[in-house]
């Protein structure tokens, strides 16, 4: 396998900096919506979790706006069709890993008592802990799975070998934390008996919606291998 990537051109050259920088403007969001969800579940910070959050919803504006100069930019490069098509779904792809942690940054925020019922939960049997440890561990991976994404793409320009073998292991974090959000919904059902059944079901969605975001940084390093067959071909 020849590692180093064909891209040589200078439009194209510049357009796939502007992909790596989106893909960091998208990074940037997802840590700090782990942030947020650290102040809110670990350091029981209602008020920093809120600012936080709206500084969430700024970066995703951010990357979005990214997303669509690349689009812009990439039209005026000489890709052949079949890379342009490719480089089109994986900036798409990328943009979405950011809707994520914008998407479950609304559902955290809307269901704040949800901090009040856990502690309460704990207050009565202290293994109940493990939902708000739980929490913050998914979100963890979430952050490093966008930041390996974030990696492969660096690497698209210079070495293809490295940027699908940081794709493989994109995959990989996100199988981990499938396994991590299966065993916290296992807690969360393990503990039902100290919760509401609207809480039970509030849980549910929020592990769910912080899952998503690995698994949409998943999505898109599929999306880099298929560009890495297409500029080894």
């Amino acid at each position: 396998m020849i590692g180093i990537s064909p891209i040589g051109g200078g439009k194209e050259k510049e357009t796939l900096k502007i992909l790596r920088e989106n893909a960091r403007a998208v990074v940037k969001t997802v840590k700090k919506f782990e942030e947020m969800i650290n102040a809110l579940f670990s350091e029981r910070d209602v008020k920093k979790a809120q600012t936080l959050g709206r500084q969430v919803s700024e970066l995703e504006t951010n990357a979005d706006v990214g997303r669509r100069k690349f689009a812009s930019c990439l039209s005026k490069g000489a890709f052949l069709p079949a890379l342009r098509g490719d480089l089109a779904r994986l900036a798409e792809q990328v943009d979405n890993v950011a809707d994520a942690a914008e998407e479950v940054t609304r559902t955290v925020l809307l269901r704040e008592k949800l901090l009040d019922i856990l502690i309460k939960a704990e207050r009565r049997q202290k293994k109940a802990k493990v939902i708000r440890d739980g929490l913050i561990k998914v979100a963890k991976l979430a952050t490093q799975t966008a930041e390996v994404l974030k990696s492969s793409i660096d690497a698209l320009a210079s070495d293809i070998d490295a940027a699908t073998a940081r794709a493989n292991e994109a995959d990989k974090l996100e199988h981990a934390s499938d396994i991590l959000e299966q065993s916290l919904l296992a807690d969360v059902f393990e503990y039902e008996k100290l919760l509401d059944p609207v809480s039970v079901f509030q849980l549910n969605n929020l592990i769910r919606g912080i899952g998503d975001i690995s698994n949409r940084a998943e999505d898109a390093s599929d999306v880099i291998a298929i560009v890495a067959y297409t500029l080894r071909a």
